[in-house]
Order: C-alpha cells, then sequence, then structure tokens
C-alpha cells in the first residue's frame, strides 16, 4: 500500500507544470520537423546551389548558411517574426511587407503555403486566427497569443530554418548526419546573436543583401531534375 501512495505522488509530481516549461514544449511543437507545414519539401534554393557545386561539403554548407543568417532571408525573417511578437504594427500590414520581401516567386510560394498551412493547425489545435499569413507573420501572431517570450521564439525558429537546410545538404551533397550536427553546432553562436538582434530590431534594420541565394531561388524554379518545391 504504501509503494503505491509513493508511486501515486511521484506521478503527480511529475504532472505538475510550469508556465515556462508548456512555453517551452508549445514551441518545440510548432518547430519541430513533425509539425503538418511540409518545411521538408523546402529547400530554399540549395538545392541549385548544390547542382551546381556552390555548396559541396560542410564547410561550404555552413558559409552558405552564414550569409542567409546574416544577410538575407533568414535575418529579415527573424526581424519580422519578432515584430509581429511585439505586436508593432497589425498583423495585416506585417505580413505585406513579409511578402514584399521575398526576392523571387519561390520565396513568396514558400512563406505563403507554410504559413497558410500553420495557420490552419493553429485554427484547428489551439482556436488561434492567424491563417492567411506568411510564415513568420503566422508564428509570431501564435507567439503573441499565447504569450511565448520573443527570447524564446525567435532563436527557436532560426535553429529550425538552419535544421532544414542542413537536411536538405544532408540527403543531397550527401552529407554525413554527424557533419551535420557538426556545422548546425557551428551555427549557434550566430543563432543567438541574430535572435538577440532580431529581438529589438525596428522596421528600419530590415535590410537584405544575398544575390546569389536570390538568384538560386530563381534558377530553382526551372530546375530540371529537382526534388524540393523551392
Amino acid at each position: 500500500m504504501a509503494m503505491v501512495a509513493h508511486i501515486v505522488m511521484n506521478m503527480g509530481h511529475l504532472h505538475m507544470s510550469t508556465p515556462i516549461n508548456d512555453q517551452i514544449l508549445t514551441v518545440m511543437q510548432w518547430l519541430s520537423p513533425a509539425f503538418p507545414i511540409g518545411s521538408f519539401a523546402y529547400s530554399h534554393g540549395l538545392e541549385w546551389a548544390i547542382s551546381t557545386g556552390r555548396v559541396m561539403d560542410a564547410a561550404t554548407l555552413e558559409s552558405w548558411i552564414t550569409d542567409i543568417l546574416e544577410h538575407g532571408s533568414g535575418r529579415t525573417d527573424a526581424i519580422i517574426l519578432a515584430l509581429a511578437v511585439r505586436e508593432v504594427l497589425p498583423f495585416a500590414k506585417l505580413n505585406a511587407l513579409s511578402i514584399t520581401l521575398c526576392a523571387s516567386q519561390e520565396r513568396l510560394s514558400e512563406i505563403q503555403s507554410q504559413g497558410e498551412a500553420m495557420g490552419k493547425v493553429m485554427r484547428d489545435v489551439w482556436k488561434i486566427g492567424c491563417e492567411e499569413m506568411a510564415l513568420p507573420v503566422a508564428l509570431g501572431a501564435a507567439a503573441a497569443h499565447r504569450s511565448i517570450p520573443i527570447e524564446l521564439i525567435v532563436p527557436a525558429y532560426l535553429h529550425a530554418f538552419s535544421s532544414n537546410l542542413i537536411s536538405v545538404a544532408v540527403r543531397l551533397v550527401p552529407l554525413g548526419q554527424t557533419q551535420g550536427q557538426r556545422v548546425l553546432l557551428a551555427l549557434h553562436p550566430l543563432i543567438d546573436a541574430l535572435a538577440q538582434v532580431a529581438s529589438t530590431a525596428d522596421l528600419d534594420d530590415l535590410t537584405s543583401c544575398t544575390f546569389l541565394s536570390d538568384v538560386a531561388s530563381m534558377r530553382h524554379e526551372t530546375q530540371i531534375p529537382r526534388i524540393f518545391k523551392t
């Protein structure tokens, strides 16, 4: 009897939850590869870069992703996400801005398709209205609704974004899974630094200058054969 009581008490302790734990678990669920927005189907132009030899190993992959994070869509999407969490502008205006910043039709399709899919899941599971928004805006709107701290959602988003690109390279270069994890680990300081910058950025900080990545996205539109949508 004492043993049963001890087990019940321990189970009760295990089921106790704190707000911060709930927030962390929610973010992990939203940004999991299993979340049904089809992120695995998008290479962000990386498929073209690999097919043309621009990315051929761990070093060139790290360099490619670093440029996107520091100067390209990784940076702009992180800032848009942070602005949405802070509700600096109405979500409709942020959405229009996010769409305007897309350098190609594939980039537009990438953030719209994933954003729409995320909006549907947020509506059906969490009863959050963030449909018909680009991905960073939809995610930011959901985070604002659930009071997810900006310091949590922004680095998690950048980590998921980087992980997805590394997964593409693991499949196409091909790159070993261990090498892929080394690249992701090497990107951690940059992800952390960029998240801090994005968290306090304003509209004037939205700039992008990754021409080769943008061209890769444009060239991928007509690439034959190809595996990924973008």
